[in-house]
This record gives structure tokens, sequence and C-alpha cells, in this order.
């Protein structure tokens, strides 16, 4: 059955909530489980992320039963790559390792806004996931590509898969957003099958609006399908965790009920 998680980056990273108020808030509705940041504070590179911080998430987790599923990067993987910013995959490996999660998300980047044509920057993307994903298996971790999007190198489930056959490591999978595919004119529940053998990990959010002009919100309060696509993940029995996404504009303590609510009627 689907597990349901909260992603805490809103809370804790951006509104600066303590991490054991915010574990506690998620515990109480009934979640099974967590995403955190791969950073902290201004910080963009894994590697520095405090070790006060790692033990803080790992005892409370354990304390209150609650699961770290996944590490989530930030920064855009092909620009970062190129311009030489601290992406720095391997480092969100270890702290995945460091705190008890199974994956590490990233967002793979853009190539139309710079001078790089389609083919080097695919070139350059299964170069650098091939290393990174050397270095995650080793480690017993896997690395999720994220949402799907119009102005990335990966705006199609088609890109994804060939992406991941290319890179041809069992390490490689894909973080599934249904939100952000139905934005991009996406049948979320065709995407499952196209996408259904890399699907490891959800990102759950809800929306209003139509790109490029939308909002985010709570899910459950937005026009969302909810029932098509986890129709679509039970029938190739997908095992893994449903995550909310939410933003510091939405209230924790309603984001978390709301959401659960949302989520829980259709996992079981």
């Amino acid at each position: 059955m689907m597990k349901i998680g909260f992603y805490t980056y809103q809370y804790v990273d951006i509104a600066d909530l303590p991490i054991v108020e915010v574990m506690e808030a998620i515990a109480k509705e009934g979640y099974d489980g967590i995403d955190i940041s791969a950073t902290r504070g201004r910080a963009q590179d894994p590697s520095l992320f405090p070790q006060e911080d790692r033990r803080r998430y790992r005892e409370t987790a354990e304390r209150l039963g609650l699961e770290i599923e996944a590490v989530v990067t930030h920064l855009p993987m092909l620009e970062s790559v190129w311009n030489g910013d601290p992406i720095n995959l391997p480092g969100a490996v270890d702290l995945a390792v460091d705190v008890g999660a199974r994956i590490v998300t990233v967002h793979i980047g853009s190539f139309k806004e710079t001078e790089h044509p389609f083919d080097l920057a695919w070139e350059s993307a299964v170069e650098h996931l091939a290393d990174a994903c050397r270095y995650a298996g080793s480690r017993g971790i896997l690395i999720a590509l994220d949402a799907i999007w119009p102005t990335t190198l990966l705006d199609t489930p088609e890109k994804v898969s060939a992406l991941i056959r290319q890179v041809g490591s069992p390490s490689l999978k894909h973080n599934y957003d249904p939100c952000y595919l139905a934005i991009a004119g996406i049948d979320p529940a065709q995407a499952v099958k196209e996408l259904a053998q890399n699907i490891c990990h959800a990102h759950v959010k809800d929306y209003r609006g139509s790109y490029p002009h939308f909002q985010h919100h709570i899910p459950g309060e937005g026009k969302l399908n909810f029932k098509g696509w986890t129709a679509a993940l039970k029938r190739i029995h997908y095992p893994g965790y449903l995550t909310v996404e939410c933003f510091r504009q939405h209230d924790l303590k309603k984001a978390c009920r709301v959401a659960y609510r949302t989520l829980s009627k259709l996992v079981s």
C-alpha cells in the first residue's frame, strides 16, 4: 500500500520553524514519513548541512515513528554543472545515508536560455548522472529525476524514460509529480503508463490556473484530479510514498490536516 509523507522544506528552511515542531505537527496527523531539503540556510552545498541538524532529524524521526524517505536538492543540475555551482549530488547522497533516507531528488535544469544546444545538454546530463549514480549505487541510494516541466531538458515523460535508459543505471529513477504534469498539459494518469517502471517517489501538490499563470494550493483545495492518477499508480502496484509539498503561505497545521485527509481516502 502507498504511504503518505510531508516535505518539510517550506516550513523548516523557508519559514524557519524548528525542525522538531514541524515534525511533531506532521506525526500528529498520522503521516508515515517526511522528505527534507538537502541544504540548510544560505548554503547551497549539501556537504555543508550541519551535523547537529542531521542528528536532530534522525533522532526525532525515530522518536515519532516517521521515515525520512528523500533528500531534495534545489539547484538545476545542468546550469550548476556549466556554471560551477555546488549542486554536489555525492554530498546529497552522503546526507541521505546519514539521516536514513533512500532517495535523492534532482531538478534536471534547462538548456533553453544558454548557448548550449540540446544535444550537448543531453550528453552533459548523461555524463553527470552516470557519475552520480555510480556513487549513489555504492551507498545504496537512488537518484530520482524531479518534475517534468515545459522549460527543462525533460519536458515529456518519454524524454525522462529515454534519459534513464541511456544512463543505464539501476540507481536512476523518477520522482513523479502529477500536479506539474497537469499544469504542463500532460495527463498524469497517462504519464504513469510511460514512467511506470521508473517511478520511485511522488511529490503531491495542487493548483489553480493554467501554465504559465497558476497558484499552488494544498492538496484537495485546487483542481487536480486525484482519483485518476492514484488509480493509475495502484494499477502498477506502486508501493512508495505520496509526499505532500505545500508552501509557506499555507498554514502548517491546516496543510498537514487537509492534505492527509485528501490522500488517506485514496491510498488504501
